[in-house]
């Protein structure tokens, strides 16, 4: 029996999609391809809010079948047009959202190939009416061609509801860690907790609040700032530690000298992969206080190294990874002194931290690469034997404009 056949489109790698990639394809029950529409080096994978690209120091682009697409719209485009769009190549193509011109045209002219959507588009955020009904109005155009849709959690999976996808279409594809691959480097770390807090100057007795993240105005780490502040005046044998960089390091530099946080604060820098499990496991607390994050996988990766989470109201994974009092808390985005409360609960009782965590050890352990494979094996089994349109319009177009250059060229 012939393994059914699938096609990945994204921009570029990234450090938990590679690993399960090479997951999908050593588990043999789907043949996989994944395409790189921009770049397939982690090196050029340009972080436009940090400046550089970042280095994650770990194989995301070996174990699997990829392929780098032309660069340039019109090259790109006729290479996905006869690689991915046309034909029925594939049981099932993946793209990445609704964002990109390039993949909704080929979408709305070709139509013999099934379609998916991978998407984390959530209705958290403000936006005016007229911008809300117009995504809309062309969404419900564009929709249709889809054979399947892949949320990433339940408040994509809602915004999908709402746009009257039907819920035989709806195939989670989660953003997940490599939950193995965590726990096991964090307990390393663990295990010499007391040493490398002692590098850092912070006792051992000390509670440590983790944040990582990047320094950058939509990822808010000033209100984490201000609420350790909060938090540390109550608890004074506490440390924060902030892993990142970016634009607003100067500004955070300046609030932990005026409130004389210098004591009990440590900016790190900017980690590699391989490293944030050490931060993972000397932390007690881990905290995500963004104003805009769809999903948020660093969460992920805190619970998977076992620590309580704490995250605003404006990060999407805490809709679905967060169950207040069992693995954390989730407080009100722009509340600094919810978040102060929410820490004082974990750290007010010594047991508190360590039930919290093996909370969110069980929580995310049915988040992983094997639950990412089960969904998609059911979408491509749901949609094998649906009948698709085979008229494409594209073709059409190209064959009778390379029919009237041959014409003009006699």
């Amino acid at each position: 029996m012939n393994r059914l056949t699938l096609a990945v489109l994204q921009a570029c790698p990234t450090q938990f999609d590679g690993p399960l990639f090479r997951e999908i394809a050593r588990a043999g029950s789907l043949d996989l391809t994944v395409y790189y529409l921009d770049t397939d080096q982690t090196g050029q994978c340009m972080d436009q809010e940090l400046g550089f690209a970042p280095n994650w120091d770990i194989p995301v682009t070996s174990g699997y079948r990829q392929v780098r697409c032309p660069q340039g719209f019109w090259r790109r485009l006729g290479f996905l047009r006869r690689e991915c769009f046309s034909g029925g190549k594939y049981d099932l193509v993946i793209v990445p959202g609704y964002g990109r011109l390039d993949l909704a045209l080929l979408a709305f002219l070709l139509r013999s190939q099934r379609l998916g959507m991978r998407l984390d588009t959530v209705s958290i955020y403000p936006e005016s009416a007229g911008k809300t009904r117009l995504k809309r109005a062309v969404l419900k155009l564009l929709f249709p061609r889809y054979s399947a849709f892949h949320p990433v959690g339940s408040l994509s999976e809602g915004f999908l509801r709402a746009l009257g996808i039907s819920e035989d279409r709806i195939f989670r594809f989660p953003y997940a860690a490599d939950n193995a691959y965590l726990r096991r480097a964090s307990e390393e770390f663990r295990q010499r907790r007391n040493e490398l807090l002692q590098d850092q100057q912070i006792p051992p007795h000390h509670f440590v609040v983790l944040g990582v993240l990047k320094f950058v105005p939509r990822e808010n780490p000033m209100e984490l700032l201000r609420a350790f502040h909060i938090f540390h005046q109550q608890y004074p044998d506490s440390a924060l530690i902030l892993v990142g960089t970016g634009a607003l390091e100067a500004e955070m530099r300046g609030y932990i000298t005026a409130h004389g946080l210098s004591g009990a604060v440590r900016l790190v820098g900017y980690a590699r992969y391989s490293e944030l499990p050490k931060w993972y496991g000397i932390s007690n607390v881990f905290v995500h206080p963004s104003v805009r994050e769809p999903w948020g996988v660093s969460v992920n990766e805190a619970m998977a190294c076992g620590l309580p989470v704490v995250a605003s109201s404006l990060v999407g994974s805490s809709y679905d990874l967060i169950q207040d009092g069992v693995n954390g808390y989730q407080y009100p985005s722009g509340n600094a002194e919810a978040l102060a409360e929410c820490l004082a609960k974990i750290a007010s009782r010594p047991d508190r931290g360590r039930q919290l965590g093996e909370g969110s050890a069980h929580i995310i352990s049915s988040w992983d690469y094997a639950a990412t494979l089960r969904s998609l094996e059911s979408a491509l089994h749901k949609i094998e034997t649906e009948s698709i349109p085979r008229t494409d319009f594209a073709n059409h177009f190209l064959a009778a404009r390379d029919a009237a250059r041959r014409s003009q060229a006699h």
